[in-house]
């Protein structure tokens, strides 16, 4: 294992090491009920506009919610990936064929 990828394994072990102690202490302090912070936020731009709010023509439940970042994360992946080489390819800044 090179130098590098032994650093990196390193930082991101202790970078998730004080995430999760992060959210330990955050749920002991009691910093777990953030249900509703949409619709608070929605209701004082609400007022502050002097308009009343309404639904979007959409209703997302908590997991569709979770459902629909994951396959836009998915889907953009895919994407991504599909055209990093036509995007980032080497060859053809230094005169050679790209490929696709």
């Amino acid at each position: 294992m090179d130098n590098f990828t032994k650093n990196a394994l390193i930082g991101c072990a202790i970078t998730c090491a004080i995430v999760i102690v992060f959210f330990y202490v955050g749920s002991a302090l009691g910093f777990t009920d953030i249900a509703g912070t949409d619709g608070k936020v929605e209701g004082q731009a609400a007022e502050s506009g002097s308009k009343e709010a309404h639904a979007t023509w959409y209703e997302l439940s908590e997991n569709g919610e979770y459902v629909g970042f994951a396959l836009a994360g998915g889907f953009g992946g895919f994407i991504v990936g599909y055209t990093w080489t036509m995007v980032f390819d080497e060859a053809g800044s230094k005169g050679g064929k790209a490929l696709g």
